[in-house]
């Protein structure tokens, strides 16, 4: 997000116009801070000087579950035109965007950035943080294997996707793993640990298995049953199963000592790659230029290698949905 701002910021001052970020997503834009610096700042070139290589926002963000509310978005639009806030370039996921196209219906400009590293937005090939995040998580696997192979286990890896496996499938492809189980696919415990099994007898004594945090709400096993069928899994619940359960369950009808290890925010975190910060720059830049040729109520994206851009209501229509290309090829190298 840092190399986005600053793209747009600089952007925007090459295009003669004024720019001025906002703290803490759009609490920043109902000013209800003490002192004006605590809400918003004033930007210039000097303002995003070594910022390219810092993760996460230096503006901050925050959750404004308020902004839901029609009255809440007038204020803000109110307090934007007492600025003079002409228009505005949101940073974000699908709050973000639903926000923005709230605010664009209320007369206020509004270009979306597609920021999110589950790569969840179906209208764009890619989100700013989705590499990041990838390569951090292959990194940590990486990390996990040396110990995997030394104790001859299999190890459950739980990475971000609550609702999107994109994080998941591309880890698993790109780290030689086994299994992976995501939320756009149902799977259960007994396929799961049959896999494992079969891959010992075939000589493997260590496996990836890759988890997607939202991957509980596909599974179909009858988790009850399996505690009652099963001593070791007696105290189970299956209304807040854990990926350590999940291992738990797999140890015990495969017989392979399986571990969980949950990679959790630091896939959010660190310095940004490569690809990242190009695609920040670029995707800043557009929406600026979009913002001087008076467009509005956009979201821009990138799809083939081609900067594009859509109606914003659009952006957040569909989610992606599991890449059956991807899960195929993963099913044939593992």
């Amino acid at each position: 997000m840092n190399a986005a701002i600053r793209a747009v910021v600089r952007a925007g001052l090459d295009e003669g116009m004024s720019v001025i970020g906002f703290l803490r997503g759009y609490n920043g834009l109902l000013m209800r801070s003490e002192e004006e610096k605590d809400d918003f700042r004033l930007m210039t070139s000097r303002s995003v000087s070594d910022k390219i290589h810092r993760g996460g926002t230096f503006l901050m963000t925050a959750r404004c579950a308020e902004f839901l509310q029609l009255e809440v978005q007038k204020r803000a639009v109110e307090n934007l035109r007492t600025l003079g806030v002409e228009a505005m370039v949101c940073i974000g996921g699908n709050g973000t965007f639903a926000g923005a196209a709230a605010l664009n219906d209320l007369g206020m400009p509004v270009i979306g950035i597609p920021g999110t590293i589950d790569n969840d937005l179906a209208y764009t090939d890619l989100t700013i943080g989705f590499d990041t995040a990838l390569n951090t998580a292959c990194d940590c696997v990486n990390r996990i294997r040396d110990t995997s192979d030394s104790h001859e286990r299999a190890s459950l890896v739980t990475v971000m996707g609550r609702d999107c496996g994109e994080i998941a499938v591309h880890t698993a492809l790109a780290c030689g793993a086994e299994i992976v189980m995501i939320p756009e696919r149902p799977w259960s415990v007994e396929e799961v640990a049959d896999q494992v099994r079969w891959g010992v007898m075939k000589g493997k004594n260590s496996m990836i298995l890759i988890f997607a945090e939202g991957a509980v709400n596909s599974l179909t096993s009858d988790v009850a049953a399996l505690s009652a069928q099963y001593p070791a899994l007696e105290e189970l619940s299956s209304h807040r199963l854990t990926s350590s359960q999940v291992a738990l369950m797999i140890e015990v009808l495969s017989g392979h000592d399986t571990r969980a290890t949950v990679l959790g925010y630091t896939q959010r975190g660190g310095s940004p790659s490569a690809q990242d910060r190009i695609l920040a720059g670029r995707l800043g830049h557009y929406a600026v230029q979009l913002l001087a040729g008076d467009a509005g109520g956009l979201a821009v994206g990138i799809r083939g290698g081609k900067l594009i851009h859509v109606p914003i209501r659009e952006a957040v229509k569909d989610t992606r949905e599991a890449n059956g290309e991807l899960m195929a090829l993963l099913s044939t190298l593992s």
